[in-house]
């Protein structure tokens, strides 16, 4: 079942959160994914090392040319925020461990910010997580993303100890975050 998300109030009829399923929907992902690294190295532009040290660490390569595997709905979910036929953010979470999803990927180009379009697909990908039975959301970002630091504290996510192993001289650069969620259903994910 494809989720679908209206987003609120702006523009209900002309606004829409969906899930990534057809080959059209995850090239869209994957070109702002693409626009996405390029706005990480303008934001790091002093440390561009990190960045790219980061993308390898996470094989962005190969995530990009297997989107639907990594978050297909046996192992996550990919959403897309469109308005007027037009995409305008995305943002996705994949299995780690039982019960155990991790946000990925949520980002709204600076020509669409501003409007709250990053908080309402943050709300979609922490609703359909719950909705699927996960019972605990994490992520990591970057020291410099103040913005989306912030954002992610009013949804009620709070540090935690890295999840993820990376190199020593990387670490000083991440925050990472998990939200509880509701409790999961008996067939846990």
């Amino acid at each position: 079942m494809v989720a679908k998300f209206r987003l609120a109030p702006r523009d209900p009829v002309n606004e829409l959160i969906h899930e990534a399923s057809s080959e059209h929907d995850y090239s869209a992902f994957s070109q702002l994914i693409g626009e996405y690294v390029s706005w990480l190295r303008s934001r790091y532009v002093d440390n561009n090392w990190f960045i790219t040290e980061v993308l390898d660490k996470q094989s962005l390569s190969s995530e990009l040319e297997n989107l639907s595997t990594m978050y297909g709905s046996a192992n996550g979910r990919a959403f897309l925020a469109v308005s007027d036929n037009e995409v305008r953010g995305c943002g996705a979470y994949r299995r780690l461990a039982d019960g155990t999803c991790e946000m990925k990927r949520l980002f709204v180009p600076v020509r669409f910010q501003g409007a709250g379009l990053g908080r309402r697909i943050c709300s979609a990908l922490i609703a359909s997580a719950r909705a699927d039975g996960f019972r605990l959301m994490r992520l990591d970002t970057g020291n410099l993303m103040k913005e989306a630091i912030t954002m992610y504290r009013s949804f009620g996510f709070e540090e935690c100890s890295p999840y993820y192993e990376y190199p020593g001289q990387l670490l000083p650069y991440f925050v990472f975050m998990e939200l509880p969620l509701a409790a999961a259903t008996a067939d846990s994910r």
